[in-house]
């Protein structure tokens, strides 16, 4: 598989934490695995366009995911928050609503052409760990490493029957509040790590759902897309040339490190990389993200880079 899974993997596979998967070889499998296994798991396939579920085609026998849906809005000290993780009966409805039962093997496939595609799945997949759910794995270059491997896509919508999912329980070490955020800021033995573009990084550009300019103070910027070719199937990049972008942009992986964006989605990706790939076990989401942050006055924000 590109030599991804390198030898650090087999290293922290047994490291306290939250379990890695009993069914999968590791949490990011190939087209061939699949091929070989497809008929031992549950394909969820998530995108935005949901159109394009039958109009680009999909994997057999894979259920559609809103990427959408995977979020709920949350009132939270008397803010209205929208995309947030969902709460526990929230979650069990959605994964029984998708056919899936606890013992159930999940691959979590993307349309495969974009960093973000990938974050969608890679934010279910943080669900799922936050609650304990760890026979699941994602398919690296998603349905477009599918097709490179000479297999097909089909447009036939299969039946989805309800599952009987019991929600795990939950594990708060790999999420962070607002206040553990605001806790941090002049911690030096944690480093905050915004994964949005460079430009919104340094306040050119911003969601709309993001009411200020700039980044949390003393923030380093790992873009997710760094993660990722910048052409071609989105696969993720080897782990050493991972590393490297790391180093490169002066984040001390020593250190524990919480995860943001516009809205905790595109940060999901990162953690995947972060918690999953590379073994580091102290690796938190900004569940609120800029989207909570910015609508507090009394949070900092700045434009200027972390030296």
């Amino acid at each position: 598989m590109k030599n991804f899974i390198f030898t650090i993997f087999f290293a922290i596979s047994y490291l306290p934490g939250i379990s890695h998967a009993n069914f999968f070889p590791q949490p990011l499998i190939d087209a061939e695995w699949l091929i070989e296994n497809i008929d031992k798991v549950v394909i969820l396939d998530s995108r935005k366009e949901l159109d394009s579920f039958t109009k680009a085609g999909h994997i057999e026998k894979s259920i559609l995911v809103d990427v959408e849906n995977i979020r709920i809005d949350r009132e939270i000290d008397g803010k209205i928050l929208t995309r947030m993780r969902p709460d526990a009966e929230s979650f069990q409805q959605f994964m029984r609503s998708h056919g899936i039962n606890n013992d159930s093997n999940i691959v979590l496939t993307h349309q495969g052409k974009t960093p973000g595609q990938v974050a969608g799945a890679a934010r279910l997949y943080w669900h799922m760990k936050y609650y304990d759910f760890k026979n699941v794995a994602l398919l690296d270059g998603g349905n477009a490493a599918w097709v490179s491997a000479l297999e097909d896509l089909t447009d036939i919508v299969s039946a989805v029957v309800p599952g009987n999912y019991k929600v795990g329980k939950q594990h708060s070490e790999i999420v962070a509040t607002m206040q553990q955020v605001q806790q941090k800021l002049n911690d030096s033995s944690t480093t905050l790590i915004d994964t949005r573009s460079l430009r919104q990084h340094i306040g050119i550009d911003k969601k709309d759902y993001v009411y200020a300019f700039g980044h949390i103070p003393g923030s380093r910027n790992l873009p997710y897309k760094f993660l990722h070719p910048e052409k071609g199937n989105a696969v993720y990049f080897s782990g050493d040339k991972i590393t490297g972008i790391i180093q490169a942009l002066n984040i001390n992986l020593g250190n524990d490190l919480i995860l943001y964006c516009n809205s905790a989605y595109e940060c999901s990706s990162d953690w995947f990389v972060l918690h999953e790939l590379l073994g580091h076990q102290k690796v938190r989401i900004y569940d609120g993200s800029l989207h909570q942050w910015t609508q507090y006055k009394s949070n900092p924000m700045t434009t200027r880079l972390t030296r």
